[in-house]
């Protein structure tokens, strides 16, 4: 029941961002790659993620978050003891995490199009 609750609170978080903050927040651009942070307060961070084929977001942690693929993309997943796995994410796919310490690299010829909910504690 508390992942259902979880998981609901933060597709509500996702259409609000959508729906009430579609052009704020900062948006940091690298190769044109964005990660534009739409909402951010003591209790969660939302950012929506677009990363191009080849780009590497380099080895970082995130705690306990939500991510939902708008597009169907592959990624190469790299964790801290030198764990490679490569994955295939449909469009549509949600994923929880209890937090993750792991570098990504976008592999293939299709944009990783993600929206990340984080939460604080």
């Amino acid at each position: 029941m508390k992942n259902i609750v979880i998981i609901f609170v933060g597709i509500s978080l996702m259409a609000l961002g959508f729906i009430l903050l579609p052009n704020t927040g900062a948006a940091s651009e690298q190769d044109n790659n964005i990660a534009k942070v739409l909402l951010d307060n003591e209790r969660v961070k939302v950012v929506e993620n677009i990363r191009h084929p080849g780009a590497l977001a380099p080895m970082h942690s995130h705690k306990a978050y939500i991510a939902y693929f708008f597009s169907a993309c592959k990624i190469k997943v790299t964790t801290p003891d030198g764990k490679v796995v490569e994955k295939s994410i449909p469009a549509g796919k949600l994923v929880w995490s209890n937090g993750v310490t792991h570098e990504v690299e976008v592999l293939g010829n299709t944009d990783l199009h993600s929206l990340h909910i984080q939460f604080k504690d």
